[in-house]
């Protein structure tokens, strides 16, 4: 006969096995606020943001080693450029970078926004863009950049994880079912 196991892992969908009464469900307070997990959640997508605009500044200070990059990358392939053709290629991946992480802080924080409110549908949002970053990144875009880029990307992975787990905890999970409710 199978015995009975009292002990349950911290991974646990029921939580831990302490023989302490287990934690309720998050469930409305007045004034309403949302659960510790929610919170954590808003507080790293906005972390994701201030990461964001630190990739922006970090474009801009090192455009002299995109320069040589792109200038050592041209004579690799035996090709000769001016000043001039350097200087629009260089302004070109530097408008995209600034560009792309503008609107990546932008993302970042109307998420963090969205998520605040309890919407059901932004969760699902963070799941697909945390999706896309994956893919991004696994698919060769890290590669090709200097080692502050590829730390900067891989915190900002850790972020979205962190957030989007956070997201389907579930005291999350409650705030955003409330939320979604009408009330009367």
């Amino acid at each position: 006969m199978a015995s009975r196991i009292p002990w349950r892992g911290a991974l646990s969908y029921d939580g831990p096995g302490d023989g302490q009464r287990e934690r309720a469900t998050w469930r409305p307070t007045d004034p309403l606020t949302p659960p510790r997990s929610t919170a954590e959640a808003v507080r790293a997508m906005q972390v994701g943001a201030v990461l964001s605009l630190l990739e922006v500044v970090r474009a801009v200070l090192t455009r002299g080693q995109l320069r040589a990059a792109f200038d050592a990358e041209a004579h690799s392939q035996n090709r000769s450029l001016n000043a001039h053709d350097l200087d629009a290629v260089v302004t070109v991946g530097l408008t995209v970078s600034v560009v792309v992480g503008l609107l990546g802080a932008l993302v970042w924080w109307w998420q963090s926004r969205v998520t605040a409110r309890g919407s059901k549908w932004g969760r699902i949002v963070s799941c697909v863009l945390l999706a896309l970053a994956l893919i991004g990144f696994f698919g060769g875009l890290i590669p090709t950049a200097g080692p502050f880029a590829r730390m900067s990307a891989v915190l900002l992975l850790a972020v979205g994880v962190f957030a989007v787990v956070r997201l389907w905890h579930r005291d999350s999970s409650a705030w955003i079912r409330y939320q979604s409710t009408p009330q009367d």
